[in-house]
């Protein structure tokens, strides 16, 4: 009995034995043969770091393939310290060749249209645009990397020695590059002509054939090569809050000031509005109820037409012009000029500007400020270019272009951007009279601080209020012709002083250093 008991237990342990062995086996043979190839990739990730290489980031460049902000330097150069700051083996160094791209220097131009990016903590790792080309192009300008993998330890370190291996990613691609329509060497003189004059404002020019932008610069500066470092310091940052060196103002919205005579006097014409009886004679003041707006200085200019009230900015003659049209017409051109709503550039935060509703101007106070572009009129810097272009382009609007295309890295388009152009705005000879008016503001008018031989200026000149303060806009609006070409610029400075120049002389200071570095 004792022994059948013996053998019945010998029996069972055996039984165990086999159903563990077999579980074991099982086990061995689900890992190794079902499931091996899973848990091998598991276990090299987990001692396998990933440096992302050779990818880089593509170039934003001017119409002529310039550079507007990189150099590249061979990371080589990077002292060894920093290398081990990096945890980067020693053998990338010697079997890839790596350049960390310094992004942006103190030359670099544009930087607003360009915008930047913060540098990563490691130069071999992506870097995301924070702010204009950079973020609206992110995805082209970065592209899909390649990477090389190394050996590290428990704490995540390369372990030099231990060998690497190299992988694309899926759908693995180059950087693009991004060919915006700037003008580099334009560009240049215009920020280093008008950076000592403008504190804050905005500079445009436009070709008005294309809509090309050929210059863009706002002030203050964007220090994008500190920002990318991220070297500011708290007292740095202080200084740069004050003047707000973050907005882009050749696209935020300010009240036009008396720029805006240009709409009322493009539908006087087109409406044929005849002038009042033994024309209007201007006495520096207009009444209109308890209201009384007066002409700069209280200068009476006398008697005037449209031409003359144009040349000399007459703000009597142009409330009195805004009230005899009808408050709905002066709207509608407005509007046909594009005021109002964004131009649709890639910067984002593009300001739409501002027009008021007819509700808005439901008093005659109301209409008259209208008609001196304050109230609840306002437009960007680049609007009031577009309004210009729509001018010098015998009436037909053109869309303001800023990206002509991006290509790959051996030039081939990837996406073309082309020239859109709009509907007619106005006719030839509507366009032609505004012109000749224009023309007469620069030469015998408000303007001539901007009069020079060396070039043919047809613009408006405009000083806007601004609310709750002493200070002034002062804007220059216009369309200029040298012997190479025919251009529109605006130049505004914003919280202008009467003892600084004025946006229209700082306007013939750029091109006069324009026309004599023959550019």
């Amino acid at each position: 009995m004792r022994r059948q008991w013996r053998q019945q237990r010998i029996v069972m342990m055996i039984f165990v034995f086999m159903l563990a062995v077999g579980l074991l086996l099982g086990r061995i043979f689900y890992l190794q043969l079902w499931r091996g190839k899973e848990f091998a990739a598991r276990a090299v990730a987990q001692r396998t770091g990933s440096y992302v290489y050779a990818s880089g980031r593509g170039q934003i460049f001017d119409r002529n393939g310039i550079s507007l902000h990189a150099k590249l330097e061979p990371i080589s150069a990077l002292a060894r310290e920093e290398l081990a700051a990096y945890h980067l083996p020693l053998e990338v160094m010697s079997n890839y060749t790596l350049q960390e791209e310094i992004r942006y220097y103190a030359g670099s131009l544009a930087t607003h249209v360009t915008g930047y990016i913060k540098k990563p903590r490691n130069p071999l790792q992506p870097q995301n645009g924070l702010s204009g080309l950079e973020r609206s192009f992110n995805e082209e300008l970065w592209g899909t990397p390649s990477a090389v993998g190394v050996t590290v330890d428990a704490k995540g370190k390369a372990v030099p020695g231990l060998g690497m291996m190299e992988w694309q990613y899926q759908h693995f691609r180059r950087p693009y590059n991004v060919i915006t329509t700037i003008d580099a060497k334009l560009q240049e003189i215009v920020e280093r002509v008008a950076a000592g004059k403008i504190k804050k404002g905005a500079v445009i020019f436009l070709d008005p054939a294309s809509g090309d932008i050929l210059a863009l610069a706002s002030y203050p500066r964007l220090p994008v090569e500190k920002l990318y470092q991220g070297g500011i310091t708290a007292e740095e940052l202080k200084q740069l809050e004050v003047n707000n060196p973050y907005l882009n103002r050749a696209i935020m919205q300010y009240p036009t000031g008396s720029v805006f005579k240009v709409i009322l006097a493009a539908a006087a014409l087109e409406q044929n509005v005849p002038e009042p009886e033994g024309l209007y004679v201007c006495k520096g003041r207009y009444e209109l109820g308890d209201t009384v707006f007066r002409c700069y200085q209280d200068t009476a200019h006398g008697v005037l037409d449209l031409h003359a009230a144009l040349a000399l900015s007459c703000n009597g003659y142009f409330i009195d012009l805004a009230l005899r049209l009808g408050k709905d017409v002066v709207l509608e051109m407005a509007r046909r000029f594009k005021l109002g709503q964004p131009t649709g550039i890639p910067l984002g935060q593009e300001a739409a500007g501002n027009l008021p509703t007819l509700y808005d101007l439901r008093y005659g106070g109301d209409v008259a400020n209208m008609a001196l572009g304050q109230g609840k009129v306002a437009a960007t810097p680049l609007q009031l270019a577009r309004v210009m272009a729509i001018i010098a382009n015998n009436g037909r609007d053109v869309y303001p272009r800023l990206v002509a295309k991006v290509v790959d890295k051996n030039g081939n388009p990837v996406k073309i951007f082309p020239v859109q152009y709009g509907a007619r705005i106005i006719s030839p000879e509507i366009s032609a009279a505004l012109q000749k008016m224009l023309m007469t503001v620069v030469e015998e008018g408000t303007a001539q601080y901007a009069k020079s031989h060396l070039y043919q200026a047809a613009g408006k000149s405009g000083t806007a209020e601004v609310a709750g303060t002493d200070y002034n806009h002062s804007w220059f609006a216009t369309i200029v012709k040298t012997e190479k070409r025919q251009m529109v610029a605006v130049v505004f400075i914003e919280e202008w002083r009467p003892l600084n120049d004025t946006a229209s002389a700082v306007f013939k200071n750029i091109m006069e250093t324009v026309i004599k570095e023959n550019v």
